[in-house]
């Protein structure tokens, strides 16, 4: 079993002399703290604060946020990149907080591929096993085996025939070949980086990592670099490379289509803290609160306030909605109070003039030949054409609508959300 567990985990950035830090996520000074050491405790950037997670046996565990939530930083301490400030890291039944990288027994595929420009495709790949065949004592062995490796290294660019193999590079190369057979690289393991494309440059560092057979994989945006149709056609590999081998993957990315597609399971991330951590369809279907009500889904989620009216009565300047009867109760003590309600584009449809429908005008057009996305403007009594509350609406591809053009939006009743005001924290039925 090799779960990976995080336990309270923060870490935190001390100011730079001079800087003026004024951030939500600093460190409290506690009561009666006077000494340096507090002060500048108090002064740090907090980037990740109580951060608690378990990623199951073999799981595909995503991480997702925008860029400066932290979730690199996290990948980072689990790598033993960056030292922790505070809580506990397990890999298995191990305690790795104070472990260095290479005890880990931790493979990581960077954001910029991080390969050795001098080395041969075969060379990168088998660089991390020549490093660790040894295990304890290498240093013993090196020594016995001075010649041996001395001799191996120097015939290793001769022609096949006149090489000298060790036992030892024997069971590398073979590993070597099985993960570029995996890969479908093995037509390129005489070439340099600077030969390859970005896809291949890819497929080598990920070779790289699956060659080690390490316990965990940790993957840090690894597709960014990518054009569109390689990085669908990668995330794909990366999905059925996971589920041939496995092992358990913490993979980062800001992008909501790979989190939503590739993983068992996605942490959302916001301002160091987890938001949420669900399957991709329970986010969708149940989140947590407006910011990963918001965060997944393309176009985001629309949100309209409403005044709520008991029993089952929700009223907008333009429009009025009864809801079904599920909302009753859990909806009894916002009466004649202001809710966030909140509607995903897929969940609005073209409709006739009625009190319940939303009169909009349309301000944007997006024909994508597939779909069709508009930027319609809910307009307010009184307000201008600058003004109003902006919604994105999903509507058929067969639908000609022009910019400017009036139309009527009615909400799909099963498919409404509602958020308190004050904590934005979402209500359910």
């Amino acid at each position: 079993m090799t779960q990976v567990i995080l336990e309270n985990v923060y870490k935190s950035f001390p100011s730079r002399k001079g800087e003026n830090v004024a951030s939500p996520t600093q460190l409290p000074l506690k009561h009666g703290e006077e000494t340096d050491a507090a002060r500048e405790r108090a002064e740090s950037v907090n980037v990740l604060r109580r951060i608690n997670l378990t990623i199951a046996d073999g799981e595909f565990m995503v991480l997702v946020g925008p860029s400066g939530c932290g979730k690199s930083t996290l990948l980072r301490l689990i790598a033993g990149l960056e030292v922790m400030t505070g809580g506990n890291i397990w890999v298995g039944d191990r305690l790795i907080n104070d472990l260095p990288p290479k005890e880990r027994d931790i493979a990581m595929v960077f954001q910029n591929y991080a390969l050795y420009p001098h080395m041969t495709v075969y060379d990168n790949i088998a660089f991390g096993l020549r490093r660790r065949a040894g295990g304890k004592g290498a240093g013993e062995e090196r020594i016995a085996k001075w010649p041996e490796n001395l001799l191996v290294g120097v015939t290793r660019k001769l022609p096949k025939g006149l090489r000298y193999i060790s036992d030892k590079e024997r069971v590398v190369n073979e590993q070597v070949r099985n993960v570029a057979q995996l890969l479908q690289i093995e037509t390129l393991l005489n070439r340099l980086p600077k030969q390859l494309s970005g896809g291949q440059r890819q497929r080598v560092a990920l070779g790289r990592a699956i060659a080690r057979n390490p316990q965990v994989f940790l993957m840090d945006e690894p597709l960014s670099n990518l054009d569109a149709k390689l990085r669908a056609e990668t995330r794909a590999q990366i999905v059925k490379l996971q589920r041939h081998l496995g092992t358990t993957t913490i993979y980062v990315t800001h992008d909501q289509t790979e989190a939503m597609t590739m993983g068992d399971r996605i942490a959302i991330m916001s301002e160091g803290k987890i938001q949420q951590v669900a399957a991709p369809l329970e986010l969708y279907n149940h989140p947590a609160n407006r910011f990963v009500a918001e965060f997944i889904g393309s176009p985001p989620m629309n949100f309209i306030p409403m005044e709520f009216h008991a029993p089952l009565l929700i009223t907008h300047s333009q429009f009025r909605f009864t809801l079904p009867e599920v909302w009753g109760k859990a909806l009894q003590k916002y009466d004649g109070q202001t809710l966030i309600l909140g509607i995903r584009p897929e969940h609005l449809s073209l409709s006739a003039p009625a009190t319940r429908n939303l009169p909009v005008q349309v301000d944007m057009v997006e024909n994508l030949g597939n779909d069709t996305f508009l930027a319609v403007r809910l307009a307010e009594p009184g307000s201008d054409a600058n003004t109003g509350n902006y919604l994105q609406v999903r509507v058929p591809p067969d639908r000609l609508v022009h910019i400017g053009e009036q139309l009527w939006l009615s909400l799909s009743p099963g498919k409404i959300h509602f958020f308190d005001p004050e904590t934005e924290l979402a209500i359910f039925p």
